[in-house]
């Protein structure tokens, strides 16, 4: 019975050492880590509506975050829904590659301009850019 007890306690003893150690590295690589600062993904990014043209869901002086995509069109499926009898059911996509956001108009019948130059393919977006969808017209912030 004494060496049944020895063990027990043995066990017991061995059991609580290994909780010690595990709760020690995990406070060694919370402190390790402390001063480090995690990269964020994207900046900051929106679109002011400048022009809420034809769209009644739209306020002059809003802004739209952007975070890592946003689709603009007439459809029910896209974030933006514009009610502009110019817009494609798909017309545009913004979204963050690496460390820039593109712009990428989505074979619209009407196009997307940037800056008064239309869209062919994907281009990169820069703060102050203006983006004309339809009627509506964006600054990116």
């Amino acid at each position: 019975m004494n060496n049944l007890k020895f063990i027990f306690n043995l066990v017991i003893i061995v059991i609580i050492y290994f909780i010690i150690i595990y709760a020690l590295r995990i406070m060694y690589n919370d402190t390790k880590s402390v001063g480090k600062k995690k990269k964020k993904k994207s900046v900051d990014f929106g679109l002011e509506v400048v022009d809420a043209g034809d769209n009644h869901n739209l306020k002059k002086g809003g802004v739209i975050p952007v975070n890592e995509v946003l689709t603009m069109g007439r459809s029910e499926d896209n974030m933006v829904i514009l009610e502009d009898r110019y817009v494609s059911s798909h017309h545009l996509k913004i979204y963050f590659r690496n460390t820039d956001y593109m712009l990428e108009d989505l074979n619209s019948t009407n196009g997307t301009f940037l800056n008064d130059v239309r869209v062919r393919n994907k281009v990169t977006l820069n703060k102050g850019d203006k983006i004309r969808v339809g009627t509506s017209t964006f600054k990116v912030l």
